[in-house]
């Protein structure tokens, strides 16, 4: 039987074959659908089962990739507020409409505006002896970030800087309508008093900073961007090597158990890589018997072993029963367990999550902003052996729990709305 430090072997052997022969994978990116047809093979390869891939189209720069975008509006804001504040308030005002919509909510109403690519999901099915009762997933998602350039260059900073940019536009908006409201349509025709008349002046240039560290958050060269050795090629390497491992040792998996291993793209655009798998298969009752998804996302950092149990930002929260039982995993390998909430963005369980099935996220991870989340810092060199080594002892045991809970406690889907 394989050990587990021979897997961590496997795993990097994936990691490094990827990165090697295709770079960094931006979401709809050439690059991102030659990688995934590379680890459809390797797929087969490993598991021996029929691989299915299924195309979806989105808009890659339609979220986070928009933010530079928003910088650039912010700016044209500035200047229209001494131009005209109905003009300067109906730009901030749309900026930040926007910035809420797509970069924080991840609703894509304004997909619509942005050019469409296709990227792919990508997944296998290994079913144990009977009848199916109840289905695990593995999954990681194929594709790698833009450079965040500010997390290259200061990472304890970015967040603070990002903020001010924010601050900045809401800012504008606040002082646009209060130069309406007291009848200062121009900077040379105004009837207020003089330290008014400065304040509304001259404050708002206290931002342009800020605004300019939104022009310059993510660069769209994917000369510059992400290999994505931890995030997440770590994901998709350890979810092929957990089907492997039942297909190879039958005896581990239950008889009315069914494994898929999944690989998603587009996560980076605003987790469309999941929401397309959720569309294609939410209340798919052949495919997903009583499923638990099991997100696995960076696997990197030895002494941040992570049970994310919701996305902050979406207002998100995973199943409780998987977060006990991934955290008992973690303890039982004899590592600190955190239960966290992801502070920033999303990650895939959140679509599974409003599908309305039992999903949980794990990472190892630092929780904060490094110089390596997102930057082309992220290569294989840099990963820990270790952590992969014992994130494979904590999934196995996790799957173990799994079936003992479903056993003891079988759950009916609920579907999608």
């Amino acid at each position: 039987m394989t050990t587990s430090k021979q897997a961590a072997q496997i795993i990097f052997d994936f990691i490094k074959k990827i990165i090697d022969a295709h770079g960094p994978r931006l979401p709809g990116s050439e690059e991102e659908r030659a990688a995934q047809k590379d680890i459809a093979d390797y797929m087969e390869e490993q598991i021996g089962e029929k691989v299915v891939t299924e195309p979806f189209t989105m808009s890659p720069r339609a979220s986070i990739g928009a933010i530079p975008y928003l910088g650039i509006a912010g700016f044209v804001a500035l200047a229209l507020y001494y131009i005209h504040p109905i003009a300067s308030l109906v730009v901030s005002a749309l900026t930040l409409i926007f910035a809420v919509v797509q970069v924080f909510l991840y609703k894509g109403w304004f997909d619509c505006f942005f050019k469409k690519e296709q990227s792919n999901n990508t997944y296998t099915v290994i079913d144990g002896k009977g009848k199916i009762d109840h289905t695990i997933v593995f999954s990681g998602h194929t594709d790698s970030s833009w450079l965040w350039k500010m997390a290259v260059k200061n990472p304890k900073t970015m967040i603070l800087r990002t903020v001010y940019g924010v601050v900045g536009v809401v800012a504008i908006i606040i002082g646009s309508i209060i130069r309406l409201a007291v009848g200062m349509t121009s900077v040379f025709h105004y009837d207020i008093p003089t330290p008014l008349y400065i304040f509304l002046t001259f404050v708002p240039l206290l931002f342009i900073p800020g605004i300019y560290s939104l022009c310059i958050y993510l660069t769209h060269d994917k000369k510059q961007a992400s290999p994505g050795a931890m995030d997440n090629l770590t994901g998709v390497g350890m979810s092929i090597y957990l089907g492997r491992y039942f297909k190879e040792n039958p005896d581990k998996l239950p008889d009315n158990c069914r494994i898929i291993v999944a690989a998603l793209g587009a996560e980076e655009a605003g987790l469309k890589g999941s929401e397309a798998f959720m569309k294609a298969h939410a209340g798919d009752s052949e495919l997903l018997i009583d499923p638990y998804f099991v997100n696995l996302d960076s696997l990197r950092d030895y002494d941040h072993f992570n049970v994310v149990k919701g996305d902050t930002w979406l207002s998100s929260k995973f199943d409780a029963d998987m977060r006990d039982m991934l955290k008992k995993a973690i303890e039982n390998a004899g590592i600190k367990a955190d239960v966290i909430e992801n502070p920033v963005g999303g990650c895939d369980s959140t679509p599974i999550c409003r599908a309305g099935y039992k999903t949980i996220t794990f990472a190892a991870q630092n929780p904060t902003v490094t110089d390596y989340y997102h930057t082309y810092n992220d290569k294989y060199e840099t990963l820990d052996m270790n952590t992969l080594e014992k994130s494979v002892d904590i999934l196995l045991d996790l799957t173990e729990q799994i079936h003992a809970h479903h056993a003891a406690n079988p759950y009916r889907v609920v579907k999608s709305k």
